[in-house]
């Protein structure tokens, strides 16, 4: 079947007592109008303008014949390898009936809804409700279960630990005459075997708890409720009258607020807030008592209301190069996410998971990346340019490979969301070194370049409230006394020289 074939046209005229033939290859379907064909034709051959007009006439006639004609024929040829069965008819519905479906709306099948869609629908219309009370009660009735289960646990790893520990310094102490020093390897051995056992104990207890707890209130509750809403009461429960302990202003944050205009041309207006504070404040919840009775935090309250909005909280978290919750704050930020029950987003580990096969395959581009950029600096030595020592490239030796198949560099950073945190809805965790925090970081250093793109990804995805640890550090010094620069743009917002 021919997409295209070549014509000769052939057109023939007077002019004055001269019989002249002009024969014109011509592209079918043409690819052009006529008009405009006709209009080369006349300039390459240096027609008489008379003759333009009965040239354009046959030219359109011929064209129009030609391109039936080979319609026709392919049709033919479709349809003969259809009679032989060289070609399946069932296969030509098939393309027929995805090519309606997917390019005719009358014919699309209807977009289907996941489940997860529909959740998020249901909790947004409710948090907006009279539910809403019954709602922030649910979640923190659940949070205090958790909260009371981890406290188990670590009671039961505590004891465990201590008596793990007094065997072991008895043992000790008898070396020689009770004990030798295969006893001892052996009761290491168990004291490991018995921890590694309560371990994965809790571990395997706490996930069935928590997916427990999140598909109760997922299916029995809230889509309950919502199925209901027509007569839902008050359910919340009437609090009793606060204490004049309780009336007392909770301890208060050191903190400066500022208003800043950024702009050349159009200026926008931003608010920026300077807290002296631990960066995990604003993730963990805090104890809120009204007449002894445990209540969720006000903040709760505004967090839960604009988790599906346009009007999101981030935070930036200075992490490692690994992506798991085993060392330093991403341990700490791992126990404050487990300490209550996320019924939107995936666990925190769960997330981990994903990050660490999307970063392998991250990995292999930035090595293809690395590749390239060293055949690049080789073809130009070869033709006798000048290479400076202090490209990026670092001479022809490229950038250094990544030091495993999860390891992030210097710079890095990937996202986790969370619906059970305090204050925040997104965390962006960034990979930092020691260079971060040197005296004289340049505006080109990665994690100030990373900051900027976070900040573009924030106002790409209606995330118009970003925490920025203001020094680059977590940590309380006379250097460095762990300010965060907390900042609230208007409708999104650029700092140019990012948070030095």
């Amino acid at each position: 079947m021919s997409a295209s074939v070549e014509k000769e046209f052939v057109f023939t005229f007077r002019s004055k007592n001269l019989r002249s033939t002009l024969t014109v290859p011509v592209t079918i379907p043409l690819p052009t109008s006529v008009s405009e064909f006709v209009g080369r034709v006349v300039l390459a051959h240096n027609l008489p303008c008379f003759v333009e007009h009965e040239l354009k006439e046959l030219l359109d006639e011929f064209v129009t014949k030609e391109t039936a004609k080979l319609h026709d024929e392919n049709a033919e040829e479709v349809m003969m390898k259809v009679k032989n069965g060289s070609v399946s008819a069932q296969s030509l519905i098939d393309r027929w009936n995805k090519a309606f479906t997917q390019e005719v709306k009358e014919f699309a099948r209807p977009e289907e809804v996941s489940n997860e869609q529909v959740f998020s629908e249901v909790y947004h219309s409710l948090i907006h409700s009279p539910a809403l009370e019954t709602l922030l009660n649910l979640e923190h009735t659940y949070a205090m279960a958790m909260d009371d289960i981890i406290e188990q646990r670590n009671l039961d790893l505590e004891h465990l630990d201590n008596t793990q520990r007094g065997d072991m310094e008895e043992a000790l102490k008898n070396v020689g005459s009770s004990y030798t020093d295969e006893n001892i390897n052996q009761l290491a051995q168990r004291h490991f075997d018995s921890n590694q056992l309560i371990s994965s104990k809790w571990v395997s207890e706490l996930f069935n708890y928590r997916n427990h707890l999140c598909n109760e209130a997922r299916e029995e509750f809230i889509m309950l409720v919502f199925n209901y809403r027509n007569r839902l009461r008050n359910l919340s429960t009437t609090l009793p009258e606060a204490e004049d302990a309780e009336r007392q202003a909770h301890t208060t944050r050191l903190e400066e607020s500022f208003t800043i205009h950024l702009g050349a041309q159009m200026k926008t207006t931003h608010n920026l807030r300077l807290v002296c504070t631990d960066v995990l404040d604003f993730c963990r919840h805090k104890p809120h008592t009204v007449g002894g009775v445990m209540i969720p935090e006000p903040q709760r309250l505004q967090t839960a209301m604009s988790l599906y909005s346009t009007s999101l909280c981030g935070l930036i978290l200075l992490v490692d190069n690994r992506p798991n919750s085993y060392t330093g704050i991403k341990r700490d930020f791992a126990k404050v996410c487990e300490q209550s029950t996320d019924f939107h987003f995936p666990d925190l580990d769960d997330q981990f998971a994903v990050i660490q096969q999307e970063l392998i395959t991250a990995n292999e581009m930035r090595g293809r990346r690395s590749l390239e950029q060293d055949a690049d600096e080789v073809s130009i030595k070869s033709t006798g340019s000048v290479v400076s020592n202090t490209s990026n490239s670092s001479g022809s030796q490229g950038r250094p490979a990544p030091a495993g198949p999860v390891c992030l560099e210097t710079g890095d950073w990937y996202v986790t969301k969370h619906s059970n945190l305090s204050e925040v809805h997104a965390v962006f965790h960034l990979v930092v070194d020691g260079t971060a925090r040197s005296s004289d970081i340049s505006s080109r250093h990665p994690v100030i370049l990373s900051i900027r793109n976070i900040i573009k990804l924030c106002f790409r995805y209606n995330i118009d409230t970003l925490t920025i640890p203001l020094l680059l550090t977590h940590e309380m010094s006379e250097v460095s006394r762990g300010e965060t620069a907390h900042y609230r743009g208007g409708g999104g917002f650029v700092l140019g020289g990012g948070a030095t």
